[in-house]
């Protein structure tokens, strides 16, 4: 982590998916004169998507979601460990009610940041406590 970029505990929620944030950024994630504040998911993600060799983003790129495939349907999702996560078809503010055989997540309702076979899934809470979640590597959604 550089000098531009302290972790914490902010008010403020993440410039990007609106989940909390844990760091506040002013340096080459971000456009010049702004600062952002990023959920750990948004901040790696730019990190790694934009490095320092390209312009950086403006505030508020949305993360890559769920497939598009799968963007208007339920699904079930099974990660590594064996976990299987139900969800719901989005309703109109592209939230999900969820259920998971396995594991105590700790809320119902979520946004998908990223879905994706081989990659981690990362969700965050809609039900008001903006909890992040993250799992072991996805093998297959149905």
């Amino acid at each position: 982590m550089s000098h531009d970029t302290t972790r914490g505990e902010f008010k403020e929620p993440c410039s990007d998916c609106g989940g909390p944030s844990a760091f506040r950024h002013t340096g080459a994630l971000v456009p010049p004169g702004t600062v952002g504040y990023f959920c750990p998911f948004c901040f790696n993600h730019r990190h790694e998507a934009w490095g320092k060799d390209e312009p950086p983003k403006p505030l508020g790129v949305k993360p890559p979601g769920e497939p598009s495939n799968f963007k208007d349907k339920p699904m079930k999702v099974t990660t590594k460990s064996g976990a299987v996560y139900t969800f719901d078809a989005p309703d109109e503010k592209e939230e999900r009610h969820f259920s998971s055989t396995n594991n105590r997540v700790g809320f119902e309702n979520c946004k998908i940041l990223l879905l994706e076979v081989g990659k981690d899934m990362w969700i965050v809470s809609t039900d008001g406590s903006a909890d992040l979640w993250s799992t072991t590597k996805v093998v297959s959604i149905t």
